[in-house]
């Protein structure tokens, strides 16, 4: 059964209260509808008018609740179960530009519905690719969604010109937000933390106000559509291309991508003892993405995904619960018949937006940072971690050479979260090869040779990329195994050790001629302890089963057996 952490107040499955939810949820649908942004850059490529604007954003902000509903229903096979928030994939943006300049919307449209369908599929191999998402491949995938949020995030908060300067006022608002989310996320012991955001939130659109970041009069216009209006929706005439199929097919896996790392956070920030990526969860939570980019397809809007930076927020305030998604879900269907809700929430000022992406940032790449450092490394995965962020990390710095490719490549290429985690995935596979899962030693029954086998176990964990802490348990009942042996002389000539691994178990063998271990699980009292020699023989098997989590012995060929399991 999966234990909530410590500092998670309402658990994936938990139900808060309904006025707790309701805050929650507009909490992360204030931050949804920020990401309207990149449907309206689209448009803008492509010409489009007033009514084609309005159009956009209805649908865009009906595409993401339909994304965010199917991602955390978690029932009848589809969606991840978690609480994760779907937004308009920036992901998708380049390639939709170059459709929607060769054929219109209705390119980009059927491309972007092409593209979730090849999603949905490709959901269906996930369970049988698990050797593609080690826990240090998923890591390394979420440390680069991090810093890569960082480049778009400090432009924002620091208001920063096309002529280099910066803005004093913008800094002002941003810090006032980011130490407010910062503070109330920190300090307070009630669940005032679980609206840390949406209270930083409002104090930075109040010092936007007095600094005139925002102009009043531009709020004045927010109720030109009156307070409620049915949805108005524009559906394109969807058009298919040949020619921009592989490039539609290499976004919708770079975004599958995305949500993996996505959904894997959301697994480890729920679960106390979390140990390997949930492969059925992805794969629900893979086809719940492709559905989602399907839909906004249909409607006419840019793909969506899940969003890394709902993901950071529900951590950080510690309420993970998927009624809260569902909710999330509602709220946005509902703002799309409540114009004045959308239009002041779409106008959210720059640099209150750079204060959250900072702030969703910090959250991803310790996160990541926390994955890749729960497995032990060889040179191997040194060679795969850091030779896959450097990856990631050159095309941030040499992003103008780029911009010379192909605009459907510098879309991949373009992406340091695509570069590192294809990187990481091939350099796995690639890192693989030669690396045996069975190792054996031999050593001679001596208290000197106990060194050896604690280096055979730490070299074997490593190139295995075993958790440190079942590699630790192992090497301790082992060691107490032989030194009962060595010292209480049951054995003669040579001890076996054999280790087989795979992602869930660790199975250790010792074989040695000699005497029988006394394999008792009954405690010896204190008085038997002095009185009686053979209950001090029954101490060593009883710190032996307080390491492994199955301990048996058989006698083999005439030679003893030992055989210790571990779960991994």
């Amino acid at each position: 059964m999966e234990q909530k952490p410590v500092g998670i107040i309402y658990g994936v499955d938990e139900i808060p209260p309904l006025r707790t939810m309701l805050l929650l949820g507009f909490q992360h649908a204030t931050l949804a509808l920020v990401f309207i942004v990149y449907p309206l850059m689209l448009l803008g490529e492509s010409a489009g008018t007033q009514a084609d604007a309005e159009a956009i954003v209805t649908a865009s902000i009906l595409a993401m609740a339909a994304g965010t509903f199917l991602q955390c229903l978690g029932r009848s096979g589809i969606g991840s179960g978690y609480l994760a928030v779907h937004i308009n994939n920036p992901v998708y943006l380049p390639v939709s530009i170059q459709a929607a300049s060769i054929g219109g919307i209705g390119l980009a449209c059927g491309m972007t519905f092409i593209a979730g369908i090849f999603s949905a599929v490709f959901s269906r191999f996930i369970p049988h690719l698990r050797h593609l998402f080690p826990a240090e491949v998923c890591g390394v995938g979420i440390l680069m969604l991090g810093i890569s949020m960082v480049g778009s995030a400090l432009p924002r908060l620091l208001g920063l010109a096309a002529d280099g300067h910066v803005d004093p006022n913008s800094i002002a608002v941003a810090a006032v937000t980011l130490s407010l989310v910062v503070a109330l996320s920190i300090w307070p012991t009630g669940h005032i933390r679980l609206y840390s955001v949406l209270i930083g939130l409002a104090g930075g659109y109040a010092a936007s106000l007095y600094l005139g970041i925002i102009e009043p009069a531009s709020l004045r216009s927010i109720m030109d559509s009156g307070l409620l209006s049915l949805p108005t929706i524009s559906l394109p005439e969807w058009k298919f291309q040949s020619a921009l199929l592989i490039p539609f097919l290499m976004t919708a896996l770079v975004s599958s991508l995305d949500s993996v790392a996505g959904i894997v956070t959301c697994q480890k920030i729920n679960q106390s003892e979390w140990v390997r990526p949930d492969m059925g969860s992805l794969s629900r939570g893979i086809l719940a993405d492709g559905m989602g980019v399907a839909v906004a397809g249909v409607l006419g809007t840019l793909g969506t995904g899940v969003s890394s930076a709902h993901i950071a927020l529900s951590s950080a305030t510690g309420a993970t619960a998927r009624r809260i998604g569902l909710m999330t879900a509602m709220l946005l269907l509902a703002t799309a018949f409540v114009p004045p809700v959308a239009k002041l929430l779409s106008r959210m000022p720059t640099p209150v937006i750079g204060a959250v992406l900072v702030y969703a940032a910090i959250f991803l790449i310790t996160s990541g940072m926390g994955l890749i450092t729960s497995r032990m490394m060889d040179n191997r995965r040194v060679f795969m971690v850091g030779g896959s962020i450097v990856a990631g990390l050159s095309v941030m710095q040499f992003s103008e050479l780029i911009t010379h490719f192909p605009e459907w490549f510098s879309s991949i290429a373009g992406s340091p979260f695509a570069v590192a985690s294809i990187c990481a995935i091939i350099l796995n596979l690639l890192f693989r090869i030669g690396t045996t899962r069975n190792a054996t030693i031999s050593v001679e029954p001596q208290l000197i040779n106990i060194q050896e086998v604690r280096n055979f176990f730490e070299n074997s964990g490593g190139a295995w990329g075993a958790r440190r802490q079942v590699i630790q348990r192992a090497n301790a009942a082992v060691n107490e195994l032989l030194e009962t042996l060595i010292l209480m002389e049951l054995v003669s000539g040579t001890i076996d050790i054999q280790a087989r691994f795979d992602e869930y178990n660790l199975d250790v063998a010792v074989l040695y001629s000699g005497m029988v271990l006394n394999t008792s699980d009954q405690r010896p009292s204190p008085e038997q302890l002095l009185d009686d020699d053979n209950a001090v023989m029954q101490l060593p098997a009883l710190l032996i089963r307080q390491y492994a989590d199955r301990f048996e012995t058989e006698t083999v060929n005439h030679r003893q057996r030992v055989s210790l399991h571990f779960e991994h």
